[in-house]
């Protein structure tokens, strides 16, 4: 089965090529003393400007100008304006390249560049790991790795290389994520975590879907079957301050999908997926029935209140009306003695 592509060249295009208008322009191509002090040993037009372009491109967007790759027009006529050459002779220069590499080659080494290596795609999968726990969105974890890059100058790979460093830094995210949660638990007490995928044995349901369809109206009884529920949940005997372990953004969002997946999905996971799932679903649903709990005794408590209330002013009220009658017979009974 093909693997689902995170990135693409199009989503990376903000990353690869530079913008054209002219403030971006003017704010990423404009040659310094020294850099026109540089172009100018080259000899001919089309050298000085092709080398300019080099220069220029490695710095932003800090990547290799491609053989063949034409800027676009723009960025060319405001880099030649700077140069005093024409823009066309970028077309020379293009057709030239033995000349493109041994200028590459010359400014990696004066200006400390380096080309892309294994060594650098472990250094930067390393580096994108811990933001992958809280970044979840591709593209702004490409962000950040093509960042890092332009900052170490190292020259940017392809865009499938950007793509393998984000895959491989959230896969290595979330498996210390996983890890993370499940250190330490017993064997039995994982057994007891996959046991809550099985069916009830006097209902159809499994324990995780009894434990998520909690009754939420207020009622005597349904304030026992919360209570069952949480009792069930504590006898797994795990430590609500493993969630602390982890980035909250990062537990939240495991804990999140680990009250919707469906039980059968759940149970076609990979062990260590599963239990470091299975983890976070019973720390939340702890904390969801406990709130339920308070908050059903709560409003029961206060609908105790409101009737013991009503039967309070109901009883004061027939009070008042008993005394008002025997005060007219007491009065009734006055008149009648005078």
């Amino acid at each position: 089965m093909a693997r689902r592509r995170l990135l693409t060249r199009e989503a990376l295009v903000q990353h690869y090529d530079p913008l054209t208008d002219e403030r971006e322009v003017a704010r990423h191509f404009t040659l310094s003393r020294e850099d026109l002090d540089l172009v100018g040993e080259r000899r001919g037009a089309s050298s000085r400007l092709g080398f300019a372009m080099l220069l220029l491109y490695m710095r932003w967007p800090g990547r290799v100008l491609e053989a063949g790759e034409k800027p676009p027009g723009a960025i060319l006529a405001f880099v030649a304006d700077q140069i005093d050459v024409p823009a066309t002779a970028f077309d020379d220069y293009a057709r030239r390249d033995e000349t493109r590499r041994a200028h590459l080659a010359e400014l990696m080494q004066r200006f400390g560049y380096a080309a892309f290596d294994r060594n650098h795609f472990r250094g930067i999968v390393a580096l994108a790991m811990p933001v992958a726990q809280t970044v979840t969105e591709p593209l702004l974890l490409a962000g950040t790795v093509v960042d890092e890059l332009r900052r170490r100058r190292v020259l940017l790979p392809p865009p499938a290389v950007i793509e393998a460093i984000v895959r491989h830094a959230r896969q290595q995210a979330e498996q210390l994520t996983h890890e993370i949660l499940t250190r330490g638990i017993e064997p039995d007490k994982l057994a007891m975590l996959d046991a809550l995928l099985t069916r009830r044995s006097d209902q159809g349901t499994t324990w995780l879907a009894w434990l998520r369809n909690a009754p939420q109206s207020p009622a005597p009884r349904n304030i026992l079957r919360l209570l069952e529920r949480l009792d069930h949940i504590r006898m797994l005997g795990l430590d609500p301050a493993r969630a602390g372990m982890i980035p909250s953004v990062t537990f939240d969002r495991l804990a999140d999908e680990a009250v919707r997946i469906t039980p059968q999905h759940l149970g076609e996971l990979a062990p260590l997926r599963r239990h470091a799932t299975l983890v976070a679903a019973t720390i939340r649903l702890e904390e969801i029935l406990t709130d339920a709990a308070l908050t059903m005794f709560d409003k029961l408590l206060g609908s105790m209140v409101r009737r013991a209330e009503n039967r309070t002013r109901d009883k004061a009220i027939r009070t008042v009306r008993e005394m008002q009658g025997h005060l007219r017979a007491l009065t009734d009974s006055c008149s009648g003695l005078q």
